[in-house]
């Protein structure tokens, strides 16, 4: 008896704690501005308004790709961008401008949008690169980056290991 109550407290938390995701939409664009038709473009959301499944869509020049996300893949998405601190990568102001200096030329420049309670907030990040894993102001914004391409099944040479 106290085995089957306690499974179903278990269960119900479980439950209640997926309910309650984080965000109500993630996008990634990464792009070379250089390089015409290198937009990529990867979109977490709700399958439906108010239902708790997950989809990842990916829109590309070369690829046009949806599937369903499971809930550790969900998860893990978001406990990685939930990380990102803002006052070490800097948020994109109003004016536009990137607030974080590269030292790279011609580089790829890569965003992740997150939308919560009809707000929006984005993380701009430009020359993004697998060595930024080792850098503390990076880390979180290139492992936050890497699970979402991974999770869109994107193969982005830059990140790569």
């Amino acid at each position: 008896m106290y085995i089957k109550v306690l499974f179903l407290i278990c269960f119900t938390f479980y439950n209640y704690c997926y309910s309650q995701k984080q965000f109500d939409k993630i996008e990634l664009r990464h792009l070379n501005p250089i390089i015409i038709n290198s937009d990529i473009k990867i979109i977490i959301e709700p399958v439906k308004t108010g239902k708790q499944r997950m989809k990842v869509a990916v829109e590309s020049k070369k690829n046009n790709y949806s599937r369903n996300l499971s809930k550790k893949e969900y998860a893990a998405i978001d406990e990685a961008v939930l990380k990102i601190n803002p006052k070490i990568l800097y948020t994109i102001s109003d004016n536009g401008k990137d607030t974080l200096t590269t030292n790279c030329m011609d580089g790829y420049s890569t965003g992740i949008t997150i939308f919560k309670n009809n707000k929006k907030q984005t993380f701009f990040v430009s020359c993004l690169s697998r060595m930024d894993k080792y850098k503390n102001e990076r880390k979180d914004f290139w492992y936050a980056a890497k699970l979402i391409f991974e999770t869109g099944n994107v193969k982005i040479k830059e990140l790569e290991d």
